[in-house]
């Protein structure tokens, strides 16, 4: 067979591509990171009932929307658009600010699980990311790193939610900063895994 052949044989084939299925992936990396929380981590006393107090629905809702802000980004059904990021810096703008009203108002900065924190959110996050990487493995990424940063986002937005079922630190002066910070260090790591692993 010669080359010409072998180009027509290629076009031809009418396989479909495999379906990523970035739901159910998503799904089953969430449970197994939930699934850890409580077994390693455990919830906190009082939960949720303590859940209706507004600085705990700040620190429960907000990774969610940063999860949530990313998910039609990764679910966009034409590969090839530049999907605008937005809503990603507005909650960012939004964090910030009340960040900053908090350590005007004598918010705890440090806490007593700041380490805790850095390290347990990338951890939860990483079931969900793996879900999500092998997903994304199965479709055309013409911007690796850039897909590779929002799935780091949603896993660390995802996972900091989790986390936050577990975490006692209610201080918004604390968990802005660094649950924040831990999104934005899935955010990079994903960035990075993406551009070595999503590249066409």
């Amino acid at each position: 067979m010669d080359t010409d052949e072998l180009i027509a044989a290629l076009a031809a084939d009418d396989v479909p591509a495999k379906r990523p299925r970035l739901l159910w992936r998503v799904a089953f990396g969430l449970a197994v990171s939930l699934v850890l929380m409580l077994v390693f981590w455990g919830m906190r006393p009082g939960w949720p009932g303590v859940l209706m107090m507004a600085p705990l629905l700040v620190k429960q809702s907000l990774p969610i929307l940063v999860a949530l802000a990313a998910w039609p980004l990764l679910r966009r059904s034409d590969p090839e658009a530049q999907a605008p990021l937005w809503p990603l810096w507005l909650l960012a703008g939004a964090s910030a600010a009340g960040w900053a009203l908090s350590v005007l108002g004598g918010g705890d900065i440090l806490g007593q699980t700041l380490w805790a924190c850095l390290l347990s959110i990338p951890a939860l996050a990483l079931p969900i990311a793996l879900a999500l990487f092998r997903g994304l493995r199965h479709r055309v990424e013409p911007r690796p790193a850039r897909s590779g940063l929002l799935a780091g986002l949603f896993s660390g937005g995802a996972a900091a939610a989790v986390y936050a079922v577990h975490c006692d630190e209610d201080s918004a002066a604390f968990f802005l900063l660094w649950y924040g910070l831990a999104i934005m260090l899935c955010g990079l790591a994903g960035r990075m895994a993406g551009r070595r692993w999503l590249g066409v």
